[in-house]
């Protein structure tokens, strides 16, 4: 019975010794594996984040290399709008400098019957506008120019040139009654349709409407050809 015994024991302990050893090969086979799986998936993850860096690498080039044409055409385009802003500031100065010269010409031949006191007396006030660009002094000579020569076949022009400068600087209850003595006192004035289309302008400012719808009726009724008579009927339309 003990022999018995002992053969079974020796059979269980072999048996048991031969499960062992091929439990501990499997497992130690399982780990390797999955650290060479685990170290293939960073390697992978690796290549693709350097992949990726490349890329955007590239698409940084790319943008950049885009960046620097750009602002070479921002150079370009800037260098060639202040070219045509430098001509259109030369030209609107020749423009300027021919207009001056056209009207002093014209002032120095239309004023040329008037005596030589008048005469200077209006070329002043006139260059006061037109040269020096002094309208307040400008105001003060024509105001002086009609009380000293009422008479005079410039009055009507003087007289709206004073309305025209009051208008300027604000002053438009005064500028209103220089106009007006145009429309009255200077009836073949070729300034009257000016005068009476400026008076409705300052009515309407005025919030007088039914005044200015009366005096734009007046140029449209009697200058109906004129600049004036079509500013006329766009200021009426609007009212």
């Amino acid at each position: 019975m003990k022999i018995k015994v002992a053969i079974l024991v020796a059979t269980c302990f072999s048996s048991f010794s031969f499960a062992i050893a091929p439990v501990s090969d499997v497992t130690g086979y399982s780990s390797q594996n999955a650290m060479e799986k685990q170290i293939q998936a960073l390697t992978r993850l690796l290549e693709t984040r350097n992949k990726m860096q490349i890329r955007f690498q590239h698409q940084l080039d790319e943008i950049s290399r885009e960046v620097s044409q750009i602002k070479g055409s921002v150079e370009v385009f800037d260098h060639k709008m202040n070219q045509i802003e430098n001509r259109q500031r030369n030209l609107y100065q020749l423009i300027e400098e021919n207009k001056t010269e056209k009207v002093t010409l014209a002032l120095k031949e239309s004023t040329s019957s008037l005596p030589p006191n008048e005469k200077d007396a209006y070329q002043k006030s006139v260059n006061l506008v037109l040269v020096n660009k002094e309208y307040k002094q400008a105001i003060v000579a024509f105001d002086e120019f009609i009380t000293t020569y009422p008479k005079s076949n410039y009055i009507a022009n003087a007289q709206y040139w004073l309305g025209q400068l009051l208008y300027k600087e604000k002053q438009r209850e005064k500028a209103r009654q220089a106009f007006l003595v145009v429309t009255q006192e200077h009836l073949t004035s070729n300034k009257r349709a000016d005068a009476l289309f400026k008076i409705g302008i300052i009515d309407e400012y005025l919030g007088k409407n039914a005044s200015a719808k009366i005096f734009y009726q007046k140029v449209i009724q009697e200058y109906a050809d004129s600049s004036a008579a079509k500013l006329a009927t766009q200021r009426l339309n609007s009212l």
